[in-house]
């Protein structure tokens, strides 16, 4: 009998039938892809951050910060959506996306990212801004939240699993990318999802895949330094230590069927945090939420920011 992890291994590449062509896109999803946007770069320590944004400035700020070796245009199908009431950026944390590569990748380097990519792109002009990070952006946004979350309006958590210290991975992700493929189309139809999963919304995950390569001597490689993992240094904490060292109000979601943030992991974060801290499970939806359910997703931004919840 097969295992859940080998169940997961075995899911095909997305893309792969359509073997580098694009697949349709929505009327909805076109349309968020042709929204206006402002674009820039900010140097954190040495390092060039790529930062895109989308609304006028001037209104309340939200910040997206992208999973591992992910970039910033997973948020294009959600960014859009929000810019009604507010002013949302999104960046490419150094070592992914079009950001500068460092010899050395460390979380509070991270959360200092995010602040200057929020600062640059005027989310702190009216009030405090939001910090929303999604799998590895989460625990980047919770660092930001003990770092400096005095000057944060809240912190959400999406599909972030918090687990119990004898429970937390004791080890890095294998190294990935750095191979050059002689076709773009070859590498496309190659992607994949991590954790693996299957996605009906292909075409956001053609999109991603599109933005996620670069050229390189010998035709096509990935963005993201291959030795982000090996090079990253990473502080396990406590779960009570970051609800106790948290300087905002958090938040977390998830995918209701996510393999990462599962029912055990879930009761666990909600005794943890408490009954006054919001966790939303977001229906239908995997560790991707994200891409599984983009509108669902804004929505319920929408909602909580609505709420006024996190403003004192």
């Amino acid at each position: 009998m097969s295992t859940a992890s080998e169940a997961l291994r075995d899911i095909r590449p997305p893309l792969e039938t359509f073997k580098g062509a694009q697949p349709p896109y929505p009327v909805w999803f076109e349309t968020t892809l042709g929204t206006q946007t402002e674009s820039g770069f900010v140097s954190v320590e040495g390092a060039k951050i790529s930062w895109k944004a989308w609304g006028e400035r001037g209104k309340p700020g939200v910040l997206l910060i992208h999973g591992g070796v992910a970039h910033k245009q997973w948020w294009d199908g959600i960014a859009p959506f929000l810019t009604e009431g507010y002013r949302v950026a999104a960046l490419d944390l150094s070592g992914m996306g079009d950001s500068g590569h460092r010899d050395i990748y460390r979380m509070p380097l991270y959360a200092d990212e995010a602040r200057a990519v929020a600062n640059a792109a005027g989310l702190f002009d009216v009030g405090k801004p939001y910090f929303v990070g999604h799998s590895f952006g989460g625990f980047v946004t919770m660092v930001a939240a003990m770092k400096f979350g005095e000057a944060l309006a809240g912190a959400i958590m999406l599909d972030s699993p918090v687990r119990p210290p004898e429970k937390q991975r004791s080890s890095s992700p294998p190294q990935r990318g750095g191979k050059a493929y002689e076709k773009a189309e070859t590498a496309i139809a190659r992607f994949r999802l991590l954790p693996p999963q299957s996605c009906d919304n292909v075409y956001i995950i053609d999109h991603i895949a599109r933005n996620s390569l670069k050229a390189v001597d010998g035709g096509w490689s990935w963005k993201f330094d291959p030795n982000l993992w090996a090079k990253l240094e990473y502080q396990r904490r406590e779960p009570t230590h970051l609800r106790d060292s948290a300087e905002c109000p958090l938040a977390f979601f998830r995918g209701s069927d996510s393999s990462l943030v599962t029912d055990e992991v879930w009761s666990f974060m909600r005794d943890t945090f408490g009954p006054d801290t919001p966790l939303i499970s977001i229906p239908d939806a995997q560790h991707h939420l994200i891409l599984d359910q983009p509108i669902a997703v804004a929505s319920a931004l929408a909602t909580v920011f609505g709420t006024g919840w996190g403003q004192s």
